[in-house]
């Protein structure tokens, strides 16, 4: 159980980080970027569409593959998604980025919860939820704390009026901030791996061995 409630708290720690990432690195990138205002709506916006298109197919997509492909396509998802980012030098492949940690989140927001209520008994599916939430608000804790840590350090290098300086150092930081979000990308999906399938997936399918397997 404790396993299940950690894999949960990172795919809530994920989804609070997709949904609170641009916020510190929105400052910095439309210092640097060149990118219009209607440019970075999208860019901020474009996370939002993703998860929106993923979410539609995240049922059809768990019940077909089952809960626990579908956590490691998320995982898979979101890594991709970092140095689409993190590296970008033009406004379509970081637009694309953030599209793509959108669908990660959406795949996330759906198949997780699935999947614990599917695996944890009726006495603690309450406390799988409650993780899933409390992570979720953790991430976008955690990226605000990110974005906090850069902006003291600019703040440092604007007491020193060297203007180059200062844009490489913004260019780093909106960059930096992206990278940092690879770690928990990583756990996920390396714990998706070590997860066994959700044991009412299994029985729907027929695989009534496995099932009662998953659950001794």
């Amino acid at each position: 159980m404790n396993f299940l409630l950690s894999m949960s708290g990172l795919g809530g720690l994920l989804y609070g980080i997709d949904l609170g990432i641009i916020a510190g690195a929105l400052p910095y990138l439309e210092a640097t970027s060149g990118f219009t205002s209607n440019q970075l709506s999208v860019v901020v916006a474009a996370v939002l569409l993703g998860s929106v298109f993923s979410t539609l197919f995240a049922g059809l997509l768990s019940d077909a593959w089952g809960r626990r492909p579908v956590m490691v396509l998320s995982g898979f998802a979101f890594i991709l998604s970092v140095p689409m980012m993190a590296l970008s030098s033009s406004f379509f492949t970081l637009v694309l980025g953030r599209l793509l940690q959108g669908i990660s989140a959406g795949l996330i927001g759906v198949v997780v919860p699935l999947y614990l209520a599917e695996c944890l008994g009726a006495t603690n599916r309450g406390k799988g939820a409650g993780v899933f939430q409390w992570l979720i608000t953790l991430g976008i804790f955690t990226a605000a704390l990110v974005a906090w840590f850069f902006s003291f350090r600019v703040e440092a290098l604007e007491q020193l009026q060297d203007p180059q300086r200062l844009f490489d150092f913004k260019n780093l930081a909106w960059r930096s901030i992206f990278w940092i979000s690879l770690l928990p990308g990583l756990a996920f999906t390396l714990g998706s791996f070590f997860t066994s399938e959700s044991p009412r997936w299994l029985f729907r399918r027929g695989r009534r061995a496995e099932a009662k397997a998953v659950l001794m």
